[in-house]
């Protein structure tokens, strides 16, 4: 009697062996897929690096300057034809520092972390295959199965995970518009350094040249025996104090100048033009320290930028302690044996917390929790101390600077006298120059004052996080 075979695997195309291709594609393919990158060959390159430092003409700065929208600083439409005040430097150098771009960067990341805690565990695919080996039944054939998983527990987490990412983005932009608003300042200190500069310059260039003409004066008189060395010594000496300070004036004029180009992204050489601007107003009478510190925490952005921080990690910890949860995976599968006996089944996998209990990620998240906290504290500290000390600084400075311009007139008066004095040969050219130099001296000092006064009152704005009111009133 013939027995009826039942045809081998290898006879007949089975839907296992399509199954089998197609899943081997859709891995390949996935594989395929991630090799791909976005990446910028040669972008590091000096053609695109010379390009990118190129690109920020001061014509197109200025442009850009006018769309600003910057929770401290407003944006300004700028001429620039006559030289630009330092609150248009402030504001251009929102748009020209190469620091400031690079910074900003940083948003990309942030948005792409918001994503990524967004984005669930894939589920994953297994396919088995038990090929029969050595056996010579012609019944058995081979044993397959196809099955898929995922983690169930990923979505516990899901939305805090969401909420940390998100909190931890908008503490990035709070404090990137903070170093916005920082590096915005230093610009504009360093166009008031300047303008400073430019009128300390010439008194510390007429002193030294009075000095250099004293010295020769008193050089030819202690040849012929009118004065002594210990005259011809002193003048020397005031010769060289004054050298000192006219290469020390200029070397900060360099510095600042340099610092101001490279705010703006110009070139090192670049000399860009400024125009004088009236300093700050005096502060009203009721205005105290304790005034300026009302709503100090809601008003810095560094510190609203630690609070979100906080909320973040707050966030992150909660995800930690949900993530103490056994893990739990399904699964479903489809099998068949070696004998063709076919089965669906349905599978449920949970970890055993014996040893790891996430404790780890919970401990570092309250000691984060505790180091923010730390941090914010003494943000506010310091910010108190600095408010009561820039405060009582620019309040002497503010003073010395009344005292040495109300002491001009005096000295002016004199050194006319002197002169009128001279052309009827009344008084002594020493004493003249004498006069003359320090009436410059006195100019100098009040110029140092000037730019002393200009810089606490910037560092006030930083220390409280707002500009003051009022800012180039005209004298």
């Amino acid at each position: 009697m013939n027995k009826t075979r039942r045809p081998s695997v290898a006879a007949e195309p089975s839907r296992w062996r399509r199954g089998f291709s197609a899943f081997f594609l859709l891995v390949l393919g996935a594989l395929a897929g991630c090799a791909l990158s976005d990446s910028k060959s040669g972008a590091l390159a000096p053609v695109a690096v010379e390009g990118a430092l190129g690109a920020q003409t001061l014509e197109r700065i200025t442009v850009e300057a006018s769309k600003i929208e910057h929770p401290l600083v407003r944006s300004l439409v700028i001429d620039g034809r006559d030289g630009f005040s330092p609150d248009e430097i402030a504001v251009m150098a929102l748009v020209g520092s190469p620091q400031l771009r690079a910074l900003r960067d940083q948003r990309g990341v942030a948005q792409a972390q918001v994503l990524q805690a967004g984005i669930l565990p894939n589920p994953q695919l297994g396919y088995t295959l038990d090929r029969q080996s050595g056996n010579s039944d012609p019944t058995l054939i081979n044993g397959r199965s196809l099955g898929v998983s995922w983690e169930l527990t990923s979505l516990l987490a899901r939305h805090d995970r969401i909420a940390g990412a998100r909190a931890t983005a908008g503490a990035l932009d709070l404090d990137i518009a903070w170093q916005e608003w920082q590096t915005a300042q230093a610009a504009r200190l360093n166009a008031f350094r300047l303008l400073a500069l430019q009128q300390r310059l010439p008194l510390v260039r007429k002193i030294e040249s009075d000095m250099a003409e004293t010295l020769a004066a008193v050089r030819q008189a202690a040849a012929q025996g009118h004065l002594t060395m210990v005259d011809l010594t002193m003048r020397t000496d005031q010769l060289i104090t004054a050298q000192n300070n006219r290469m020390a004036a200029e070397q900060e004029e360099r510095t600042a100048r340099s610092a101001l180009n490279l705010a703006l992204g110009q070139p090192a050489d670049a000399v860009i033009a400024l125009k004088s601007a009236a300093g700050f107003p005096d502060l009203p009478a009721e205005v105290t320290p304790a005034t300026l510190l009302a709503g100090l925490e809601k008003r810095r952005l560094d510190l609203v930028a630690l609070t979100l921080g906080y909320e973040s990690n707050e966030a992150g910890l909660r995800a930690a302690v949900k993530a103490r949860f056994p893990k739990i995976g399904l699964s479903f599968a489809k099998a068949s044996d070696t004998s063709n006996v076919r089965t669906h089944s349905f599978g449920v996998t949970v970890d055993l917390p014996l040893f790891d209990r996430n404790q780890g990620a919970i401990a570092a998240g309250k000691a984060t929790r505790q180091q923010l906290f730390d941090e914010y504290v003494a943000r506010v500290a310091t910010a108190r101390a600095d408010v009561g000390l820039i405060f009582s600084n620019l309040t002497a400075v503010r003073a010395q600077l009344q005292s040495a311009t109300d002491s001009l007139p005096d000295l002016e008066r004199l050194v006319a006298a002197y002169e009128q004095a001279l052309e009827t040969r009344n008084t002594d050219v020493t004493a003249y120059r004498d006069a003359r130099g320090t009436l410059a001296v006195r100019r100098l000092d009040q110029a140092n004052l000037r730019q002393q006064a200009l810089e606490l009152e910037v560092a006030l704005e930083i220390a409280t996080g707002r500009p003051m009111l009022n800012l180039n009133r005209p004298h």
